[in-house]
């Protein structure tokens, strides 16, 4: 990156909503491969970020484009809590659904002692014939 723009910068900022959007329609419809890549383009994008931070004293912006690249920092913002929200969502899910896949694996394997033979039951049999007797 050469010469830093506020035209530059303001691309930048509109292709991390973008990339956070489509993160996000990603997440709702759990399609991994689209957040793998979102994700490798975010990375970039913070990247160029982190460089213009690096070399802000190259280069002033007026108040107004001040405003507005403040203005697209607040919605990127907005969208990152939202996908953070999601994805924590997501992870309480997927936590529950293992814990239920463990509590199930742990009934059966209760059913074996260590040697992994079945287990006798061991409850009385009480029936109308065993009281007669």
């Amino acid at each position: 990156m050469n010469e830093i723009t506020f035209d530059k910068i303001k691309e930048i900022y509109l292709n991390i909503k973008a990339l956070l959007e489509e993160k996000q329609k990603a997440l709702i419809e759990k399609n991994l491969e689209t957040l793998a890549t979102c994700d490798e383009k975010l990375i970039c994008a913070y990247n160029e970020i982190k460089i213009i931070h690096d070399r802000k004293n190259e280069f002033s912006l007026d108040e107004n484009q001040k405003k507005e690249l403040r203005e697209l920092s607040e919605q990127i913002g907005k969208l990152q809590k939202n996908n953070e929200v999601l994805i924590t969502h997501s992870l309480n899910v997927i936590n529950k659904i293992f814990e239920g896949i463990l509590n199930i694996s742990s009934a059966k394997n209760a059913d074996y002692n260590h040697l992994g033979k079945k287990n006798q039951d061991n409850t009385l049999d009480i029936s109308s014939i065993t009281e007669e007797a």
